[in-house]
């Protein structure tokens, strides 16, 4: 019986990881920012 590995390499997918998360990071950090803008703007004309 012959065990055949995936043709996957793990360092190559674990930076693949790491970048998804870190631009998750940044997208949620980025509307963090925005409702924090438009909670500002509706302060802001009232």
């Amino acid at each position: 019986m012959t065990v055949q590995l995936p043709n996957v390499s793990v360092m190559t997918e674990m930076v693949n990881m790491i970048d998804a998360s870190r631009a998750y990071e940044a997208n949620i950090q980025a509307i963090s920012n925005y409702k924090s803008m438009a909670s500002s703007a509706l302060n802001i004309s009232s």
